[in-house]
Formats: C-alpha cells, sequence, structure tokens
C-alpha cells in the first residue's frame, strides 16, 4: 500500500460539541485548518465547524464565547477510512468546496487531511523517499 490519509492526517485535531464558538475559532486559527471536528469522549465523529460558521455567527451578532460548538456544527462532508489512497483523497477534496477531510478508523474519528496537507506532500523534497518505501508512521517533514 502507498501513501495513504493516516500517513498524511493531522492526528486528533477536534473539539468538544461543549466547546465555545471562540474556543473553536482559535483551534481553527492555531491549525490552519479550515474547519474543526467536532468529537464526543468516544472519539464519535459528530460534525464540523467550519470557518464559514463562525463568520456567520459573528455576521449575526451572536456571542462566541457563550455560543457552543455544537449549535453551529453540521454534518462532515467528507469522511474516509485511515486507509484512503492520496488519489481518493483529492478526488473528493476536488469535487466538493471542503478544504478538509476527516479521518476515521473502526467508525472513530483519527485525524484529518488538509488541500494543504496534501500539496505539502506532493511538494516536499522528501516525497519521492517516503513513497518508494512501506510507511508504518506518518509523513514526518510538514
Amino acid at each position: 500500500m502507498g501513501i495513504c490519509a493516516w500517513h498524511i492526517m493531522k492526528e486528533k485535531v477536534s473539539v468538544d460539541p461543549d466547546a465555545t464558538a471562540q474556543e473553536v475559532a482559535m483551534k481553527i486559527i492555531s491549525s490552519g485548518l479550515a474547519a474543526m471536528p467536532v468529537v464526543d469522549k468516544d472519539q464519535q465523529l459528530l460534525g464540523v465547524v467550519s470557518e464559514n460558521a463562525i463568520l456567520d455567527a459573528i455576521r449575526e451578532g451572536k456571542d462566541l464565547a457563550e455560543l457552543s460548538a455544537s449549535k453551529i456544527t453540521v454534518p462532515a462532508p467528507i469522511v474516509v477510512g485511515s486507509d484512503a489512497s492520496t488519489g481518493e483523497l483529492m478526488n473528493e477534496l476536488l469535487k466538493s468546496c471542503c478544504s478538509v477531510v476527516t479521518v476515521v478508523k473502526d467508525g472513530k474519528y483519527v485525524g484529518v487531511v488538509s488541500r494543504h496537507m496534501l500539496m505539502d506532500i506532493f511538494t516536499s523534497p522528501h516525497y519521492a523517499r517516503f513513497a518508494s518505501k512501506e510507511r508504518k508512521a506518518p509523513f514526518a517533514c510538514l
């Protein structure tokens, strides 16, 4: 098997459904992702909160410190298994307006892959060496 979602994903970047929209916004900003997965204590994926949802709440004059993530969470538009190939990831990202793919394994959330992460691995000078071997660990030059 070649490079798959598991090798590329940012692991366990997520928020709890009770997090405030302010906390979600800060996590989106610090992670560089366009949407933040929302997961429960059992790592079940509940959905995502996007930059658009945060901006919409701001435009509507809502207090982000009082608004919970669960109130602005939408179903994750793209969910793939941890063994999804880079080709599958690109196909999913290119056919939708989303810039992140949530990754699950055995029904539980394990990570997220963004368009930027995919571009990073394919433009890295280390990609050819990484892709030529059976991998047991994530791509490390991000």
